[in-house]
């Protein structure tokens, strides 16, 4: 939290005055009709219109349409392949993003070309960024490895944001919106537009809060985010801030699937509560009677401040300037974290916390109820740097980037039943990871007669280390440095304007996330993995309608994978497969039907295998544990649909009749069966699912001058029961009939809605 605090009090005044002294190197009069200068380091990033890869493209207004105050995920939730899940069940607080089945630590994600990713868990944490979607000018979702240059390898999909896109006009934008569960949000945003001299300021506030569908998952989030930037004829400099901060009732737990299922009685309940650990073989009757009243909406965590609190600030300066025919960009960034997630224990061993047993007279305690804090405290610091030139029909990019990140994690205990000694305060784990990422490009283009050809090469470094001890009371020392060579190439066919195809091959290369790291066994070899990327598709337009079709192989060696292996202290390993993939065709589609009325669709067929695994049963039979090894071929990876579809039914009133600014939208939704592991089993899977979603708008001028738009979203509106995501454990106590499988499941949320009210002035 120091770190965070000392940044934010001074780092605006002290970047704004930077500015001020810097602006004058390149000073030039500024020619009123170049409002805006390309970002190179957003550029670098996306892919243009002639690059051979599937892409997605979001504007401004094409987010708004859709922003219901939920996490971006959401926002994003009608794209090709996607599947989303909220912890809450309405998109507010704790969301996922899975794209092609490949969740969001293996989604490369920027703002503004910097890493969104954590450098450790190369996971995302849409939460810390709350209302982020009401400063993006524009989003890119690639599919595929794509052409990401900066942070982790994407491993199934690129999500670019941008906030620097397109200058607006001046005014004041105010949203005020509620719904169901309690959910309210506020926003205000301002921006100068284009002062005479070239400078420009703008700036938004947010406020959202839910009480969530899920029991208690409540959610608190502010955000702030602010720019300044100075802008000549040949390029421009600009200070970016944004500031979040989360305060979340924690739902990560899930809710047992026999309790979502609408056929389980009581009876099957509670017999099976009395074989399940998590609620203590049937004697937590406190937990089991909230699981049989809520069912659905049912959390585990009964502790009133089992909350995630958690703050993160971004910092960016951008610079962008032309010499003749080649353009330099730039940007340092800093990205500061701080928090922590509370939790209450209940009969831990003091062992667990470097604690003796405590006597008392002839009475030795050797377990406490306790409640403790686990802390993340980390920095992210770097900057990376591109030249491009465009000269004939040859275009030509290069790039370097280079970032330190140091994570401290400890542990303090709040409180204490029995406390051994023990301080209030007092921290009983402290570990530090350190990580460096450095990586240079080079991206080259050009044409021969209707073919545009491309080429990609990146070498990337990483080295991480990790000391001190794990918050299971281990000593760690842990130092990985790895090189990375991942070239990419492709040609798009452009025979016609209403024509084009393209073909294109990638590899990338990902390091293990630090929990491999932690949990592997010491003496298994942790091998990074790879992806290799073939992609082919086409797309033809005519009078009033469009078609689009990709098809991709996406070939991994050594990818990591839960096989219910774990390690000596209970922690899952993931360990290497040698041979999976995924392979399908996405398709996108949109007719206009009529002058008022258009249809889009797209829908995702695949199949998403492990060629071969053991997989891990432990049985715990006679106070002994064994570890049961079986073989599976040709399994499906785990949460990876073979079928995701959408359609949507667009009515838009037309512009000079009576019902002018009056748009309607139904919206379904198909995500297919999905398994919670990687064995195929039906007994570890989720249902197929539908949903239906309509959204209505009224856009009106009013006479005082200001402009109001009224938006409607009716989410779920079958009241479909359904969940997108979950977790599962199976173990036996003396051999195979006597199997058990644990089944987690998140609910999302039935029939809601939510309404909001913008006024621009």
């Amino acid at each position: 939290m120091t770190q965070s605090t000392l940044f934010s009090t001074g780092a605006t005044g002290m970047l704004t005055l930077a500015l001020s002294f810097l602006t004058p190197a390149f000073q030039a009069q500024l020619d009123v009709d170049t409002l805006e200068v390309a970002t190179a380091t957003v550029s670098a990033v996306q892919a243009g219109d002639q690059d051979p890869f599937a892409v997605t493209n979001f504007q401004a207004e094409d987010i708004q349409s859709q922003d219901a105050a939920q996490d971006v995920p959401f926002l994003l939730r009608l794209t090709p392949s996607a599947v989303v899940s909220s912890d809450a069940g309405h998109g507010i607080g704790y969301t996922s993003l899975r794209i092609r089945g490949v969740d969001q630590s293996r989604i490369n994600v920027t703002i503004n070309g910097v890493p969104l990713n954590d450098a450790e868990s190369q996971g995302v944490y849409w939460v810390d960024l709350p209302d982020l979607g009401s400063s993006m000018t524009g989003l890119q979702i690639q599919r595929g490895v794509g052409t990401s240059t900066n942070g982790p390898a994407a491993f199934g999909a690129t999500v670019s944001v941008n906030t620097l896109g397109t200058l607006a006009n001046p005014g004041i934008r105010a949203v005020l919106g509620g719904g169901s569960f309690g959910t309210l949000r506020r926003t205000l945003a301002w921006n100068t537009g284009m002062l005479q001299d070239g400078w420009s300021f703008e700036g938004r506030a947010s406020r959202i809060a839910s009480d969530g569908w899920v029991d208690r998952a409540t959610s608190n989030l502010s955000s702030l985010y602010g720019r300044v930037a100075k802008r000549w004829n040949s390029g421009r400099l600009s200070f970016t801030s944004m500031l979040g901060h989360e305060r979340t009732f924690q739902a990560w737990y899930g809710v047992p699937k026999i309790a979502v299922d609408s056929e389980s009685t009581d009876e099957d309940i509670l017999n099976w509560a009395e074989g399940s650990y998590e609620y203590n073989y049937g004697a937590d009757t406190v937990r089991i009677n909230d699981l049989l009243d809520r069912r659905a909406r049912h959390n585990y965590y009964r502790y009133e401040n089992e909350v995630d609190n958690y703050s993160q600030n971004h910092y960016q300066v951008h610079l962008d300037q032309s010499f003749g025919n080649w353009s330099l960009g730039g940007v340092f960034y800093a990205t500061l974290g701080a928090g922590y997630y509370e939790q209450f224990r209940r009969g831990d061993e003091l062992s667990n916390y470097g604690l003796s047993p405590l006597v008392l007279g002839d009475d030795t305690t050797l377990t406490t109820d306790l409640v403790r804090r686990r802390w993340l405290d980390n920095i992210l610091t770097g900057t990376s740097w591109t030249v491009s030139q465009t000269s004939g029909s040859i275009s030509q990019v290069y790039g370097v980037s280079r970032s330190f990140y140091s994570g401290d994690h400890f542990g303090e205990l709040i409180w204490m039943d029995f406390a051994s000694g023990a301080e209030p305060g007092d921290e009983y784990y402290r570990s530090l990871g350190e990580k460096t990422d450095m990586s240079a490009f080079g991206k080259w283009s050009g044409h021969i007669s209707k073919i545009r050809w491309h080429a990609e090469a990146q070498m990337r470094q990483v080295l991480y280390e990790t000391t001190g001890r794990d918050n299971d009371y281990s000593e760690i020392d842990i130092r990985d440095d790895l090189t990375f060579f991942n070239p990419k190439g492709g040609v798009t066919w452009t025979p016609s304007e209403t024509l084009q195809g393209f073909l294109s091959f990638a590899v990338a290369h990902r390091e293990p996330a630090r929990s491999d790291y932690l949990d592997s066994p010491q003496d298994t070899p942790l091998k990074p993995e790879r992806l290799l990327d073939f992609e082919a598709g086409a797309k033809k337009r005519g009078d009033g309608w469009a078609f689009g079709a990709t098809l991709y192989n996406m070939q991994y060696t050594d990818q990591l994978v839960a096989t219910g292996q774990l390690n000596d202290v209970g922690n899952v390993v993931r360990v290497n497969v040698k041979d999976s993939y995924r392979r399908g065709v996405e398709l996108e589609a949109g007719v206009q039907l009529t002058p008022a009325f258009r249809f889009d669709a797209n829908a995702t067929f695949s199949q998403n295998k492990i060629a071969e695994f053991e997989e891990t049963v432990y049985d715990y039979s006679d106070d002994f544990e064994y570890e049961n090894r079986i073989v599976h071929e040709d399994t499906d990876i785990a949460l990876s649909p073979n079928a995701v579809a959408m359609g949507m039914l667009t009515f838009e009133a037309p512009e000079d009749g009576a019902f002018a600014g009056l748009s309607f939208s139904l919206i379904g939704k198909h995500v297919g069966q999905q398994f919670l592991d990687n064995t195929t089993n039906d007994n570890r899977s989720l249902d197929a699912y539908t949903t239906l979603d309509a959204v209505v708008r009224v856009e009106r001028s009013l006479a005082t001058g200001q402009n109001l738009t009224l938006s409607v979203f009716g989410n779920n509106l079958l009241d479909a029961m359904y969940s997108a995501t979950g977790w599962t454990y199976s173990y036996r106590f003396g051999g195979e009939e006597s199997t058990v499988t644990e089944n987690y499941v998140y609910p999302q949320a039935g029939r809601h809605g939510f309404v909001t009210m913008a006024v621009e002035f």
